[in-house]
């Protein structure tokens, strides 16, 4: 398995490296330490290496991952020289690959979106264009799919935003069930089951549309039927739609600093 460097660990990488992990107990993972606590937690409760500066951590891994703000890669760029065997995983949104390739002129750079269900090998994984050997590293935490089209690939990266609004939507019904007495527990079981029947029903009918697959149940059950009428009434979806294309602008503006 190829040696990866952690140029800077934030709540997602740290995702990422117990993943890792969890996948591969043997994998050889290089962090730099600096006054990053994580990094110091991570050395701590994983066999991971921590070293003192970037270009330590690059000398040492055949893979160097980059999860810090645009900014911030800026500076990490101008103190690091990778060698050309080597590839540059960006997990930053919104910086095409032809800017990481001028940005730390090096030519092998790829781009990579997780959940943080990285942690436990059940995220989405997306990847642009990259050769076989990242495909399979990468694949250890979760299901992979590879978007050689970047336009695709910052789509996918709303795609992963609204994985984080999940919460706060299944958090809401939990509560609209609590407040009707339901034990909190009991209602985030039936909620999240709830979430996971839809995932699972609909994985196992991939050739059937979504849609398709609601209409038939709501068809099949009033109650169902009633509650869908009054969503698209009040137009549910349009909230999600504005917040998408919100996040989707944002994407599309972020660049690299000079």
């Amino acid at each position: 398995m190829k040696r990866m460097g952690i140029l800077d660990v934030d709540d997602l990488t740290e995702k990422l490296v117990r993943g890792m992990f969890l996948a591969v107990p043997e994998a050889q993972i290089f962090l730099v330490s600096g006054n990053n606590e994580r990094a110091r937690r991570l050395e701590r409760e994983l066999p991971c290496w921590t070293l003192d500066h970037y270009q330590d951590v690059v000398d040492e891994a055949d893979v160097i991952i980059t999860g810090v703000d645009c900014h911030a890669m800026n500076e990490i760029a101008n103190q690091v020289q990778l060698r050309s065997s080597q590839t540059l995983v960006s997990l930053v949104p919104g910086v095409h690959s032809q800017s990481l390739r001028d940005l730390f002129r090096h030519a092998d750079c790829v781009r990579l979106m997780l959940t943080f269900a990285a942690e436990i090998n059940q995220s989405n994984v997306i990847l642009t264009a990259s050769d076989k050997e990242i495909q399979d590293l990468f694949s250890r935490l979760g299901q992979l799919t590879v978007l050689p089209d970047e336009s695709d690939f910052d789509l996918a990266t709303v795609s992963l935003c609204m994985n984080g609004w999940f919460y706060f939507f299944a958090e809401g019904l939990q509560c609209w069930l609590a407040e009707q007495g339901m034990a909190d527990e009991v209602a985030r079981r039936l909620v999240l089951g709830g979430l996971k029947d839809c995932a699972e029903y609909a994985s196992h009918n991939a050739a059937i549309a979504l849609g398709e697959l609601g209409n038939g149940m709501a068809s099949s059950e009033h109650l169902t039927l009633q509650g869908l009428e009054v969503l698209a009434k009040m137009q549910a979806l349009n909230p999600w739609r504005v917040a998408s294309e919100t996040v989707l602008s944002t994407v599309r503006k972020t660049h690299p600093p000079d």
